[in-house]
């Protein structure tokens, strides 16, 4: 637990707040939706999908986040532009929260970036991501769109440590002759969130969360990670949970609460499913470290936070 010299950045994402000291503002979950074999799609390509499912599991989110004070962003994933179009519309038609443009083809994703600017939702669009491998047409997109908020990714191909981590957000690296926070300034965004690039185990985890503390101290940006990934990654889990399922859970949830501990403004927990289990959990570092923070002299600055709810 800390109180870092550097000031930290607070950016607002379209009415949520994100970043600050550790203890001034609860953590940011963002809960994934319509990824890779998700239920309650039908057919990713043309972005069916099960509406009232979809409706269930978002209010859900939102109520366990009304209860903790952890605010809650929807993490979109689509595979072609007329799927996310869809995701999209039925998301800002329905709810007000920010939600993430995501998807494993660039042009989907500079599709999604094109499209909030057109319907006016950029000011809570939020790209996923900037990072060693974003092509030319997807840099373009993001800069002509109205979008000011995105991902940074701190993936280095060849340092997975923390001195990688901070290369390539500053100088670049593995074949990339410019930092990935000078590509983000040039597509304007003016508010980047640091991805540490989450590693599984035996192949740098251990930099997960000391990564979040050295990009904080050294560039006061939030920091977070989908440091789920860790654990789902880890063969032996693999294996075991098969036959021991109950073991699953707290793996899963407890690899973002090591990093919470450690001072991430954000998680990004994965399934949607796991909301109501991921909440609590994340209120409770919340607390913890907002009472260690009044001990360094730090105030907590939302007035729902889960110390001003919970306690």
């Amino acid at each position: 637990m800390f109180r870092f010299d550097k000031e930290q950045k607070v950016f607002d994402l379209g009415g949520t707040t994100i970043g600050g000291q550790p203890g001034e503002y609860p953590t940011v979950l963002f809960g994934s939706m319509f990824y890779n074999r998700h239920k309650i799609v039908t057919d990713e390509d043309k972005g069916e999908f099960d509406k009232n499912a979809a409706d269930t599991l978002w209010t859900a989110a939102e109520e366990v986040s009304d209860i903790t004070g952890n605010p809650h962003c929807n993490q979109i994933v689509a595979e072609t532009n007329e799927a996310m179009k869809k995701y999209i519309d039925w998301f800002v038609d329905g709810y007000d929260e920010p939600f993430l443009i995501d998807s494993s083809a660039g042009d989907v994703r500079a599709y999604g970036v094109k499209y909030a600017t057109e319907i006016g939702v950029a000011d809570r669009g939020i790209h996923n991501s900037i990072n060693a491998s974003i092509h030319e047409d997807e840099v373009a997109a993001l800069t002509e769109s109205d979008l000011t908020a995105a991902i940074v990714l701190a993936f280095n191909a060849t340092e997975a440590g923390v001195k990688g981590k901070v290369e390539i957000l500053e100088i670049g690296g593995a074949g990339v002759e410019k930092g990935m926070l000078d590509i983000a300034e040039e597509c304007g965004i003016t508010k980047p969130l640091i991805d540490v690039a989450a590693m599984p185990l035996g192949a740098g985890a251990g930099a997960n969360v000391r990564a979040g503390v050295a990009v904080k101290a050294r560039l006061g940006l939030p920091v977070g990670a989908g440091y789920h990934n860790s654990a789902s990654a880890w063969d032996w889990m693999k294996t075991y949970k098969k036959e021991h399922r109950d073991v699953w859970a707290p793996v899963d949830i407890g690899t973002n609460l090591i990093a919470g501990i450690g001072g991430a403004d954000y998680y990004l927990y994965g399934p949607i499913e796991n909301a109501t289990m991921v909440a609590p959990a994340a209120a409770m570092i919340d607390i913890m470290v907002a009472e260690n923070a009044e001990e360094l002299g730090l105030t907590v600055l939302d007035p729902n936070h889960p110390i001003k709810k919970l306690i």
